[in-house]
Formats: C-alpha cells, sequence, structure tokens
C-alpha cells in the first residue's frame, strides 16, 4: 500500500509541476510589435526566409563536430531561493549539453513514427570563463535587484554580456502572466535584450528545481536558435492547428499533456508530442529539421549567432584554454538603509565568482572593522556613510564600496520650534541628510522666490525619471515630554498635465528608520498649490503659490527620538514638475499648561493664525469693562525669550493683535493686569 501511495505521490508531482509550464515566448514578441513598429515585419522576414531554406532544403551548416556555445547566467535575487547555487546552474548546462547531443537516456521512450527523425543536434553549452573585459568568470553573475521579480520590459536587461559572444540567461523569482520563461527569437530584438529569462526553479533538476521541470531551458533556447512552438506563434496550445515551418514537425494544436497517438489536425499523421517545442511534459527530442534550422541560425549573421561558436569568439570567452579558479566579485547588502548614530547594522555578504578565503568590511562613519563572512558596523558620524567590503582568495582581491547607508544625527540634533529656513548653512549637512539619488535628481538648495527670507530647498523634476523616489531626514527630535506636537511646512508646486501623478509624502520613525510610518501625503491635483497647469518648468513661485501645511504629530508623542523622512516620488510616466520647500518646524509643547485664573475666560481666535489674534475676555459676572488701559501681553518663544510685548485695549469686549512678523511655529501669550500675571496661552503661527 505505501508503494502505491508513493507511486500515486510521484505522478501528482510530475502532472502538477508540467502543468504549470507555460512558454512567454509570444507574450514578449507582441510586447516587442507594441513597442516597436518595424519589429512584426523584421520579425515576419526572419520567419520567411527561415521557412525558404528549410523547404528548398538549405542547410546552411559548417563542417565543425559541435558548436560550442559560451554561457553567461545572470542570477537577480533579493537574498531567497531564487539565489539559487553554482551546482544548480552547472547541472542546467549539463542538461542543456545532454539534450542538444541526443545524450538523454529517455530517447529509448521515443515513439516508433519519430525514432528515425530524432536528431543529434551537435551543439553544445560551457559557462565561460572570461567576462567581456576578458575578466577571469565562473559564467555566473549574481545581483541583489529587485528587478528579479521579472516583468516583460526592456529596461530590466541591465547586465547583458554583447549576445554575439555570449548566451544570456537571466534567473528570477517571479514573472508575469504566469510564464516560466521566454526569449526573443535572432536578429527580432536589440543586443540588450536578446538573452533567455527563466525562472529559477525551472533551471536544472537540483535546487529549487527537479527533474520534470528540467527541459524548460532546453524549450526556451530552441527558440533563441529560431524555432517556434510546434502548432506555430501562440502561446496556447490545444487551441487551434498550426505549423512552426518546420518540413518534418506535422500539423499540430500542441499538447499540455502525454497523449502519445494524439493525431487531432491530420487523419493517420501521430503528431510530435514529444518535441522539446511541445507544452508536454514528455518532451526528449528535437527533428533532423529543427536541427538545420537551428544550425541555419548559427551560421547566419543575424543577431551574430555566427560569431559566438568560432575559435576566436571561444578563446575570447576562455572556452578555449579556460580559467580554472578566479578571484571572487564581491557584493553584499545590509540588513537596513537607515539608521542613527551609535547603531549597529549587520551586512550580508553575497560575493561570487570564487571561493572566498578572506572578509573585511569597514566604513569610514564606524568605529570598527570586522573580518566575518557577515559583518557588521557600529556607525559614529551622521550622514550618508560609505561601506567597504573587501573579499579575496589565493587567485586575487576585490572590493566593493556602497554610499547607501544614511546614518541619521544622534540625539539633541533636533531642536523643536526653531525653522529650518534653508537661510544658513549648506544643505544637506551632518543633520538634514538627503539620500543619493539614482538618475541624479534631488533636494538642492534654490536661491529664489523662497517663501520667506531668499533660499528654500528644490527637486527639478521636470520630466524626470518615471516613479523616482527622493528623500531627506530631519535630526532627532525629543517629545517624550510634549503635550502637543505638529509639523509646520510650506511647499509649492503645479502640474504639467492633469493626469501628473507627483507625490509627496511625509514619514515618522520612531526606532531610528527600522520603520517609518506615514503622517502626510498629498499627490496629484491635490499637490498642485497654484491651481493651474504649467506645461513648461515650474520655477520661482510667487508668493501666493506657496501652501502652509500643519501635520498633528500625536502618534508620536511621549517618544525621545522621532525623525522624519519626506518623501518625493515623481509620476509613474516621468511627465512631472518641480517642487519646493521651506520652513520646516517641528513645534512641541514641553511640560507647560495653559494658566487660566478663576473667574476669567480668555477666547483667542484663530489659533492657528496667519497674521491677527482676537482676544476675548470674560470674566463671572460678563465681560470685562473698565479696565481697557490696565491689561499688557508678553509673547515668548518655547526658550521663554520675549519676542513682543505692548500694552492691549479692550474695545468692545476685545482686542487684535498683529503677529504678521512672527515665523511660523509655537509661542505662549502672557496676559497681565496691573502687573499680575491673568492667563497664558500657546498660540501657534502659521
Amino acid at each position: 500500500m505505501k508503494k502505491i501511495y508513493a507511486l500515486l505521490l510521484v505522478l501528482v508531482c510530475f502532472l502538477s509541476v508540467k502543468s504549470q509550464f507555460n512558454c512567454g515566448f509570444n507574450m514578449a514578441q507582441n510586447y516587442l510589435f507594441n513597442t516597436d513598429n518595424t519589429a512584426k515585419a523584421r520579425f515576419e522576414q526572419l520567419m520567411i526566409e527561415a521557412e525558404q531554406q528549410q523547404h528548398a532544403g538549405v542547410n546552411k551548416t559548417n563542417a565543425v563536430a559541435n558548436y560550442t556555445i559560451p554561457v553567461v547566467f545572470h542570477i537577480l535575487h533579493t537574498g531567497g531561493s531564487e539565489n539559487i547555487s553554482d551546482a544548480q546552474i552547472n547541472n542546467a548546462v549539463s542538461i542543456l549539453t545532454r539534450d542538444f547531443l541526443k545524450q538523454n537516456a529517455d530517447t529509448s521512450n521515443i515513439i516508433n513514427q519519430y525514432k528515425n527523425l530524432a536528431a543529434n543536434c551537435n551543439i553544445e553549452f560551457r559557462l565561460a570563463t572570461k567576462d567581456p573585459n576578458g575578466n577571469c568568470t565562473n559564467g555566473i553573475t549574481r545581483h541583489y535587484d529587485p528587478h528579479t521579480n521579472w516583468a516583460v520590459d526592456f529596461s530590466y536587461y541591465k547586465y547583458t554580456w554583447p549576445p554575439s559572444k555570449y548566451l544570456n540567461v537571466y534567473v528570477v523569482k517571479t514573472m508575469q502572466a504566469g510564464a516560466a520563461g521566454y526569449t526573443y527569437l535572432p536578429g527580432s530584438v536589440g543586443a540588450n535584450a536578446d538573452a533567455v529569462v527563466i525562472l529559477s526553479q525551472y533551471v536544472g533538476s537540483i535546487g529549487t528545481a527537479n527533474p520534470y521541470v528540467s527541459r524548460a531551458l532546453t524549450h526556451e533556447v530552441g527558440h533563441w536558435f529560431n524555432l517556434q512552438h510546434t502548432w506555430g506563434s501562440t502561446n496556447q496550445p490545444g487551441v487551434a492547428c498550426g505549423d512552426d515551418g518546420v518540413n518534418d514537425t506535422p500539423i499540430t494544436k500542441g499538447h499540455s499533456n502525454c497523449n502519445l497517438s494524439s493525431a487531432a489536425c491530420t487523419a493517420g499523421i501521430v503528431e510530435n508530442v514529444q518535441n522539446y517545442m511541445e507544452y508536454a511534459y514528455c518532451s526528449n527530442m528535437y527533428t533532423v529539421d529543427q536541427k538545420i534550422r537551428m544550425q541555419n541560425a548559427l551560421n547566419s549573421s543575424v543577431g551574430g549567432r555566427n560569431n559566438i561558436w568560432t575559435t576566436a569568439n571561444l578563446i575570447a570567452t576562455g572556452i578555449i584554454n579556460p580559467n580554472i579558479a578566479c578571484a571572487p566579485k564581491a557584493e553584499f547588502i545590509s540588513s537596513q538603509s537607515v539608521t542613527c548614530i551609535g547603531n549597529t547594522l549587520n551586512f550580508t555578504d553575497y560575493s561570487y565568482n570564487g571561493t572566498i578565503n578572506n572578509w573585511k568590511w569597514s566604513s569610514t562613519f564606524a568605529a570598527n572593522t570586522s573580518t566575518l563572512q557577515n559583518g557588521n558596523l557600529t556607525f559614529t558620524n551622521s550622514g550618508i556613510a560609505p561601506v567597504q567590503l573587501k573579499v579575496s582568495n589565493s587567485v586575487g582581491a576585490d572590493s566593493i564600496i556602497k554610499q547607501f547607508i544614511v546614518v541619521m544625527a544622534g540625539v539633541g540634533s533636533g531642536t523643536t520650534n526653531v525653522i529650518k529656513d534653508f537661510e544658513t548653512g549648506v544643505f544637506p549637512d551632518n543633520n538634514w541628510i538627503e539620500t543619493t539619488p539614482q538618475y541624479g535628481s534631488n533636494f538642492a538648495t534654490y536661491s529664489t522666490s523662497a517663501s520667506t527670507g531668499s533660499n528654500c530647498i528644490w527637486v527639478n523634476n521636470f520630466l524626470d525619471n518615471p516613479s523616482e523616489i527622493i528623500n531627506f531626514y530631519s535630526p532627532d527630535y525629543n517629545l517624550q515630554n510634549s503635550l502637543n506636537a505638529q509639523l509646520n511646512f510650506k511647499y509649492a508646486y503645479t502640474q504639467q498635465s492633469t493626469a501628473n501623478d507627483d507625490r509627496l509624502t511625509v514619514y515618522t520613525s520612531i526606532n531610528c528608520g527600522a520603520s517609518w510610518v506615514a503622517v502626510y501625503n498629498k499627490s496629484g491635483t491635490a499637490l498642485n498649490s497654484t491651481g493651474t497647469i504649467q506645461t513648461t518648468a515650474y520655477l520661482n513661485p510667487s508668493p501666493s503659490e506657496w501652501i502652509s501645511e500643519m501635520v498633528n504629530l500625536s502618534s508620536v508623542i511621549g517618544n525621545q527620538n522621532v525623525y522624519f523622512k519626506f518623501e518625493f516620488t515623481s509620476d509613474v510616466n516621468g511627465s512631472g514638475n518641480n517642487i519646493f520647500i521651506d520652513d520646516i518646524n517641528i513645534s512641541s509643547v514641553v511640560g507647560v499648561k495653559e494658566l487660566k485664573i478663576k473667574n476669567y475666560d480668555l477666547k483667542i481666535y484663530p489659533n492657528p493664525a496667519n497674521d491677527i489674534l482676537n482676544i476675548e475676555w470674560k470674566i463671572e459676572n460678563g465681560l470685562l469693562a473698565g479696565l481697557a488701559n490696565n491689561h499688557q501681553y508678553t509673547i515668548t518663544n518655547s526658550l521663554g525669550q520675549i519676542v513682543k510685548e505692548e500694552s492691549i485695549s479692550f474695545t468692545h469686549h476685545q482686542s487684535a493683535i498683529n503677529i504678521c512678523e512672527l515665523k511660523s511655529g509655537i509661542y505662549f501669550l502672557h496676559l497681565t493686569r496691573n502687573g499680575q500675571l491673568i492667563a497664558t496661552a500657546k498660540i501657534i503661527k502659521q
């Protein structure tokens, strides 16, 4: 009974894994046609030429024993199981060579109708041992890159080596539309995208893969050698009878199951279900004419395939006289990209290309070094910290410096109720820190048309890169003893079009940047401070185009270390405009309660106010009367410094105070009568 159960379990695994295989070849071709209006005509001409050669019996093959193809694998990962082992890559290369040389043992299972058509394609594969610059490589590159969640997008091909010299294979974690892999036919796409892309669990037969999916790469490389699916130019088998332009593969609907007697399209003609260019899970052969078509591609200048197997290229890529061992290539990531002075971060080594014997981690911003494989550094300076990893073995050494760690300023670096107006000093500095932008745009000082004074900061975002994110970080603010707190700032921005979706977000963190919570978010039309559309670059905002924002910080009151992050994200289509920011202030009332003497009721409105504060007094038996000339007010800042004072007269039971000259922030109004303190109240100047 156990044996029967085990057999059923294997069968279920076999069927479920194989039924998931979906080649994205035609999905990729349609993307190409939609982005390049000349691509479809070019593709169709290539197909016509290939079919004409087939039907005319043209065989361009040269007198070589085997065509040897240098291969490089580019593994994109974020530290998960998609970062497959060198052993799994080597296993996949061995399977490719086995299948294309017809060395696979399961050729014995080929049905009688096709036994004599099963071809040794005389093509083998070797991992390159020299990179395009002639440096030593093991034929595997590894990149910590979120693009491991792959989309059919030409911008994702960042690591391609010259395809006239190497077969490039990208190994990724996920892919859109449920595809397991795809590539383009020779000459149908630009050199950068001339590569196979495949999910990590479909590479080889070990590690994250298994024997039942191990022919997926054989299928995709068939496309790379100019073969279509046996049923023609769709991704869906079993829909309609079609032809792949190859003489000895019969017209077929295509199959996703192993019905070896299928003759769905032509009565009496059994279809080639076991072909590698099928979807069935029992593929084990290429035909003779498929071999000719692939070798014709290898002897054609289209896509540079005629160079890849030449002796000169095999020497250049290290297939002839290969390197036995290489120095490692340094690569790493950090446990966090933001921290505070005094904190320790952990770093994970993702170096590759050779066995590593020694590691050294260091930073000019850190108090220590580390020689562990996965090191840690304690940071003592604030700013954008460079981190260096050096790795070595007996062959040589390599190092990499990454400047992406934001070390925020320490305790006491931020002072509440003091406006950051960008009038003095420099920006960024060791307290206000800006991340290094990926594409060049950043927050920079702007010396014209500030909200107040002469300076503000801005992002030159006009026609910037889509979805570019630019951040800057505040000093540390102590709100532990605050009764209340708020963030005030001003900005000016206009849209380039009504569809423009630039976004400004403000976050707080109470754990040194380990996590962030959004407290302010505006985008698109809501962010537009001018109410107009400007198709040219937005420059020199007028005073009326500035908006004052006040953000309640009740969510972080009581915390000793509060940091703020301003994040500007450009429109997804890259059609955004410029933004200006000025007069940032974190206002806080610390340990002070409003004082109100018995029988007196003080009303202040509006509060917050921009220019005029109205004050109204009442006593128990009615409005104050006959005491108009006996009162004086004093306004102090949070440090207790007097910023304004004068006598006050209550006309018609109220009085008005002009506070235009005060900067935005929190102040305290103290009212006295005949020299005696009557009341104290907090006021907010916007």
